[in-house]
């Protein structure tokens, strides 16, 4: 059970400093850790300042083939068919050819799934695509650049990718421009798909690095809560969380700037704090009653 110890003003609606500094609330170590009370200590750090892009998972153009017979002939055998794993080498088809009459196999030309077969036995290859072989163990979102973020996007910038509950972090390796005349540019970026989780056609988020920015203290933003009308922080005292008011300043997608409040080394709840600022409001609410 939580325990906490409010002081408050008697005659005052605000507190002063030494009152919000004795308002805290009691939790032993061993509850907190139960609690899922994670803390850390306040330091220096980085920020990653980020612009929001959108896009789709293309295939990796390495990665697909469409495959046709080397000769034009009668097609005799056909061993794939559609959705098959297919390795390096194997064959797909077995072609007579018109001229020597000898049959030749039409192979894949690398491992692959067959996502397209146009081959059936007893037809003409006559120079058309009898297979289609993809490999989406390597994929690439193509993420749109408009006008206006050209400026600051460029190639080898770091970008997070999502879809789903799956992030990747990853490097733009092109812009080109995009098809039809359309208003804006393409981006390029390789995802590794070994996992399975960014199927081709799927629209994607991504988040581009665009500079860097060091502050002299950074917080996670999940730390950062709303109290009595001002942000704090739940700085840990022992076995005591007290909240301490902040000063905000710069931030990205993960941390934030401190300008004021807090001290390098003091110690912090990073992750489920709004558990004690919820406990501290029960307590309030129960003793204005």
């Amino acid at each position: 059970m939580l325990a906490s110890s409010p002081i408050y003003a008697s005659e005052s609606e605000h507190r002063d400093e030494d009152t919000r500094n004795a308002e805290f609330v009691h939790i032993s170590d061993n509850m907190a850790q139960k609690m899922g009370v994670v803390t850390q200590k306040v330091s220096a750090g980085q920020l990653n300042i980020t612009t929001t892009v959108y896009g789709n998972v293309v295939t990796d153009p390495a990665s697909l083939s469409h495959v046709r017979a080397r000769f034009d002939g009668m097609v005799t055998k056909v061993n794939a068919n559609l959705g098959y794993k297919v390795k390096k080498g194997e064959t797909l088809a077995v072609v007579e050819s018109n001229e020597s009459l000898k049959s030749y196999p039409v192979t894949a030309p690398f491992s692959g799934i067959v996502i397209a077969r146009h081959a059936n036995e007893g037809e003409l290859s006559n120079g058309q695509v009898l297979f289609s072989i993809a490999n989406y163990k390597e994929v690439w979102a193509q993420l749109k650049i408009f006008p206006q973020q050209l400026s600051e996007i460029a190639d080898q910038q770091s970008v997070q990718l999502s879809l789903s509950e799956a992030k990747l972090n990853t490097t733009i390796q092109h812009i080109l421009p995009s098809p039809d005349e359309k208003p804006y540019v393409l981006a390029y970026a390789k995802i590794t798909n070994t996992s399975g989780r960014w199927p081709v056609g799927a629209d994607i988020k991504g988040q581009v690095v665009i500079s860097t920015q060091n502050v002299a203290m950074m917080l996670p933003k999940a730390a950062i809560q709303e109290f009595e009308g001002a942000s704090v922080v739940f700085v840990k005292k022992g076995e005591e969380y007290h909240p301490v008011p902040v000063e905000l300043g710069q931030q990205d997608n993960t941390n934030i700037e401190v300008l004021l409040g807090l001290s390098i080394e003091d110690e912090i709840v990073s992750q489920n704090s709004y558990l004690i600022k919820a406990d501290l409001e029960k307590s309030e609410a129960g003793h204005e009653h």
